[in-house]
Order: C-alpha cells, then structure tokens, then sequence
C-alpha cells in the first residue's frame, strides 16, 4: 500500500489518534514534511499546530552519514554505532556539530520569526513526520521534548522501518506507525506524489486558520 500523499497520510493517522481529541494535546511536525501531515492530525484533534525544529549532523562525502542530531535548545543526540562504524575523530564531530548548530539557528531565525515555541510542558505531545528511515532525527526529537518536560510523547509515522520501530517504541510513550516495513531504503517509495514542501509553505501551515471539525475526516 502507497499513500496518495502527505495530506493522506495525516489523515489516516488521525483517524487512529481521534481518542486524544479534548485532552489538551499538542502536535509538532518534526519537519516540513512532517507539517504538513501534522496539520491533518491537529485539525482532527483541535489541537494547537507547531513545528519542532531540529538539524542533522552528517559526515562529508557523497552519499553523506547520518551521525546525529542537534535539536531546538542546542541539544546533541549522537548515532555511536555510526560514528564507530565509520571511524569519525572527535576533531570532525566537533566541526560537523557547529554546522549543524549554525543549520539550525537559520531554521529559527525562519520559523520563530513570528511563531514561538508552542507551550508542551505537562500536556501530550504528538510528534509527527512523513516517515522513520532511520530513526535518528525522531531520537533527537524526543529526546528534546523530554528536556522540554512533556507530559506524554505520541510518535506518529505513516511509514517506518521495522528495527526503528523497535529502538523508538522504547523511547516515546506512544507509537503509531500505519505501515511497518521490515527494510525502507527512502520514505519517498511509499508516496504516490512525494513533492518537496518548501519552508515558505510550511511556514503558512503555522499561520493557517485550523479548518473546523464539520471540514475534516471522521
């Protein structure tokens, strides 16, 4: 099974996350992405929609390696397993972690402009994407709204891979994941139309007028 697109993929999640509606949760999407099935749940929930900004750390070279993760607030997240595998002096990491910081301080200079961080300290988070191929952005993610104190995590993918299910059940609260795969070699193959959603877009997701409950999915 393919989803038509990110929309669909929202929506088909919040059909299974529709018990949380009135419980005060949040929904963050964890990138653009990521916003745009976010704003499909947090319709369905009349939650407040948000974006959690985080930045990829990744070696030189082509393809590049995921190494870690730094997040909203300057927490780094590491793959040791990566870093081992491929041998990365601590010289390298210590460069790689100031691009990535300086990546991510041009994302809040974007998104924070006009939008602050949505309050989540006590209350449940649903924290969404367009999918889990590795898991490591989501890791720092969580591990990021922990330092935030949120009450509850809710992981929500439409897709993932079936050993980052198991590494990030163990971590969020919740996980809904509505296609395990046993091997995702790109999320993009499990979307029919997989555009690129540019920060302009994402941006007015934040800005949007939330459609009522008579407009969305039931």
């Amino acid at each position: 099974m393919r989803f038509r697109d990110r929309r669909e993929a929202g929506e088909r999640l919040a059909l299974r996350l529709r018990p949380l509606r009135g419980g005060r949760a949040v929904v963050l999407g964890l990138s653009e992405g990521g916003l745009v099935v976010a704003a499909e749940i947090a319709d369905v929930l009349g939650a407040p929609l948000d974006v959690l900004l985080t930045q990829r750390i990744e070696s030189a070279g082509s393809p590049p390696v995921l190494l870690g993760g730094v997040g909203e607030g300057g927490l780094l997240v590491w793959d040791h397993s990566a870093i081992r595998r491929f041998d990365i002096a601590a010289e390298e990491l210590t460069r790689l972690a100031g691009l990535a910081r300086a990546g991510l301080a041009r994302q809040v200079a974007v998104y924070r402009r006009d939008v602050a961080p949505a309050a989540i300290a006590g209350r449940t988070v649903v924290l969404a994407d367009d999918g889990a191929a590795t898991g490591t952005t989501a890791h720092t993610a969580i591990r990021v709204l922990r330092a935030r104190q949120a009450g509850r995590i809710v992981l929500a993918v439409p897709v993932a891979q079936a050993p980052v299910l198991d590494r990030l059940a163990r971590e969020a609260d919740e996980f809904l994941c509505l296609r395990p795969l046993p091997w995702l070699h790109a999320v993009r193959n499990s979307y029919r139309r997989f555009p690129a959603v540019a920060a302009t877009e994402a941006i007015e997701l934040l800005h949007r007028e939330p459609r009522r409950p008579t407009e969305v999915a039931r």
